[in-house]
This record gives structure tokens, C-alpha cells and sequence, in this order.
């Protein structure tokens, strides 16, 4: 790996810097998915800007982020390998990282439809507790995601909270029900105090 790695020059040593952490990313996340574990995927971008449809929501994830340098720079150090220009090699290293990100971005769009229609009961997950996954703005002005699991399956899916602050990625919250749009009504979990005993 030293070896290989001393026998690029500068120009493929960044690409490759770009390509290496980022398929490590990939490779972990899908690890962890495996085991139910993908919190913190979702990257807030504004903090409590209002979101529907496919849009940054479901584009800029940490999944989406990586997988766009992970192409980007392997097709780059390929490229420049190859004999192609450096600034040719840039340019479609560059369109090959963004086709990749919203490729990602369409096909998480694609996975939350299909889990927010008829073939799932979102009134089961009432009463339920799961984590935040992207960012929830305060007060209904805004959706995040939560993960939970429901009928044994763990989901992802759009939430609000008319709470009076936001929620954040890793905070437990309680579902209290659902609107008319299909997204769940969420509320963090207080943590009470015990009162310590004489």
C-alpha cells in the first residue's frame, strides 16, 4: 500500500485523498446500517428551513456527501492516470461527484415515499420513541426525519414538533400523532430529576 501509494504524484495523491476517506465513510455506514444504527446522516444546512418534496433534505446527507467524493475522486485519479488533461479530468471528476450525489439524494426521496405511503400505518407509530436523524425546526416551521422502528422494520421518516425549540440530531422524542401530509408529530422526552433520598 506504501508503495503504491509513493508511486503517485502529487495531483493523483489528491485525488486519491479525496476518494480513500470518503469509500471508508461508505464502507461504515453500511456496516452500521446492517446493524439498525444510521443516525446523523442528515446534514442541516439552514436550521429551520421548511422542506417538502426532493429537495436538500434528501440531497445533502452525510451518505450523499461521501458518496459524491468517493466517485469524484476515483474517477479523477483514474482519469488523470489514464493521460487525460488536468483540467478535463477535474471538470467530469466533478460532474461524475454531483450526478452521484443527487443520484443518492433521488433514490433516498424514492425510499421515504415509498415508506410514507398506504403500505404503512403511520397511527402504529404513535406512542412510539425513536431519534432524531435530521434536525427538527421549532414550532411547526419546518421537517426533519426521525428514525424509528415500526412493525419491525427500522424507517426513517418526516416529522415535526410544535415544541418551542429545535430538535437535534440524537435527541429522543415521543410520537404524539401525525398531520394531514403524512409526516409524524413528535415531542422530546424530558428527562425528570430523582430526587435523592436521605
Amino acid at each position: 500500500m506504501l508503495d503504491w501509494w509513493n508511486a503517485l504524484d502529487m495531483t493523483e495523491q489528491i485525488f486519491a485523498l479525496v476518494a480513500i476517506p470518503a469509500t471508508l465513510v461508505l464502507v461504515i455506514q453500511t456496516i452500521l446500517m446492517l446493524f439498525g444504527i444510521g443516525d446523523g446522516d442528515g446534514v442541516d444546512l439552514d436550521g429551520d428551513g421548511s422542506v417538502d418534496g426532493f429537495d436538500a433534505l434528501h440531497v445533502f446527507s452525510i451518505r450523499g456527501i461521501a458518496g459524491m467524493l468517493c466517485i469524484g475522486g476515483w474517477s479523477g485519479l483514474v482519469m488523470y492516470q489514464a493521460g487525460w488533461s488536468l483540467w478535463l479530468t477535474i471538470l467530469l471528476s466533478v460532474v461524475f461527484g454531483v450526478a452521484t450525489l443527487l443520484l443518492m439524494g433521488y433514490i433516498m426521496y424514492s425510499v421515504s415515499r415509498l415508506q410514507s405511503s398506504g403500505n404503512i400505518d403511520l397511527q402504529t407509530a404513535v406512542g412510539k420513541t425513536g431519534t432524531v436523524y435530521i434536525p427538527i425546526p421549532k414550532a411547526y416551521s419546518g421537517n426533519g426525519k426521525i428514525n424509528v422502528t415500526l412493525n419491525e422494520t427500522f424507517m426513517e421518516l418526516e416529522a415535526v414538533t410544535k415544541a418551542d425549540r429545535r430538535l437535534c440530531t440524537g435527541e429522543t422524542v415521543r410520537v404524539t400523532g401525525t398531520d394531514d401530509t403524512g409526516r409524524l408529530i413528535v415531542e422530546p422526552i424530558l428527562k425528570e430529576k430523582t430526587e435523592e433520598r436521605p
